[in-house]
Order: structure tokens, then sequence, then C-alpha cells
């Protein structure tokens, strides 16, 4: 309790729920703070207020644009730097979102070339390609509806993740699955951060202030999960990588 006492004192914008959201999802990937053992919870909720700390004594004035931001050099976590990008608004942060997706279409539909079955019943379906393109057109005219796209490939999802970790073709290929899973992820959290709303994301918030600080994120959550299943499907990836994609795709939308 003391380590969240401590970030919220940093942090006033955070409220408690989101707070251990991030830390959640900064933990596992996933933005559950239940399914976090205590000691990592509370190990990543003291990290982020020393990075808090880091920040305010390191922060020098600088020119309040998105360009600005993104030439910066930042010296935190990923999780801080995409947050850092709400500041801009929904669109930026859809952005960063496509912009890890994108990759992860062609790991895909490489699928696992060992795997008949999987090749047959996932590599080849058409779902995640025509998700993506619906996406690409929606960032082009945001009244391009994605819903219909993205319940589809959540069902194909669903299928998936069933069958990753079946044991036929030994270690090496469920490793190859879980790649493609986690692909897929991104690509579904890239539309559902550009279907996010402030209205669906507070509407069971009872707490004023709460609500307000969730408005503020945006579709940070969507934006970092989908980072993080980037990074899972792609092993040789690092943090700059992200970053790399995520700047490449802001600096020339």
């Amino acid at each position: 309790m003391q380590a969240l006492l401590d970030l919220l004192a940093e942090m006033p914008d955070y409220r408690v729920g989101q707070a251990l959201a991030i830390a959640a999802a900064r933990t596992t990937g996933y933005s559950d703070p239940f399914n976090v053992e205590d000691e990592a919870l509370f190990k990543t909720l003291q990290q982020m207020t020393t990075e808090a700390r880091d920040r305010k004594r390191a922060r020098a004035p600088i020119e309040d644009s998105l360009e600005a931001y993104l030439a910066a050099k930042h010296e935190g976590s990923l999780s801080e730097w995409l947050q850092g990008l709400s500041r801009w608004g929904h669109r930026p942060l859809v952005l960063a979102a496509f912009a890890v997706a994108e990759p992860c279409l062609g790991i895909w539909e490489h699928g696992v070339p060992e795997d008949r079955d999987w090749q047959f019943h996932f590599a080849r379906a058409s779902e995640p390609d025509a998700a993506m393109k619906a996406l690409r057109r929606w960032l082009r005219d945001p009244r391009t509806p994605l819903v219909p796209h993205m319940d589809t490939l959540r069902e194909r999802m669903r299928s998936a993740e069933l069958t990753e970790d079946e044991t036929g073709g030994g270690a090496g290929l469920i490793r190859e699955r879980q790649r493609c899973v986690a692909a897929g992820r991104a690509i579904v959290l890239a539309l559902e951060a550009a279907v996010w709303t402030p209205e669906q994301a507070t509407h069971d918030i009872p707490d004023e202030a709460e609500r307000q600080a969730v408005k503020t994120a945006g579709p940070f959550l969507e934006a970092l999960g989908a980072a993080r299943a980037f990074l899972s499907s792609v092993p040789e990836s690092t943090e700059d990588t992200v970053w790399e994609h995520v700047r490449r795709v802001l600096l020339h939308p």
C-alpha cells in the first residue's frame, strides 16, 4: 500500500485503479492487477515512483509539441513514453498501436510452416489482413467501420489461443504458434485503440476524478498492450525497436 501511495504522491494525475493497471501492464503485459503477484506489483510500483522522481529532477523546459516530444531523448520506460503521447489526444496512441501492429501482420501470415493445420486454419485466414486494411482506411477516414473486423478477428484469435499450446511438434512449434498469437493480439489491440471512446472506457467508473483520469489517458493501455504483444512476437526486438516504429509512423503518418 505504501508503494502505491508514494507513486500517487509523485503522479497526482493517476488514480488508484489506473496506477495499478499500468503497473500490472508493465509487469505482465496485461492490465489486470489481480493476475500479478504482490511482490512483483510492489517492485513495479517502486520502480515507477523512482522514475517519476528522476523525471522531475531531470526535466527541462522544451517546446510543447508532439514533434519535439518525438525528437527528445527519453530516459524513462516505454510505458511512460507511450503514456506521454496522450497529451496530444486519441490519434497518436492509435498510430502508436498501428505502428507495431503493421509488422505483426507479416508474422501472422508467415505462420508456422511446419504445422500444416495451423497454416490452414490461421496463417491463411483473411481476418487479420482485412482488419489492418480497414484500420488504414480508418486512419484516413474515421467513419470507416472497424467493430465488425475487430469482432471477427477476436473470434479467430480465441481459436488460435486454444491451439497455440498443443504439444504436437514439440516446444519449438509451440513457441512459433505463441509468436503468431502475440502478433494477432497486437492487431486486435490496435483496432481496440481506434474504437476507444471516453464513454465506453468510463461507463462503469463511479468516481468522477478517476473518470477524468481515464479520459485523459485515452487508449494508452491498448497501445501499451500492442507494444508488448509486438515484443513477444518478435523476440529479437527491444523497446528501442518499438520507439523506432512508433516515431516513424507518427512523424510520417
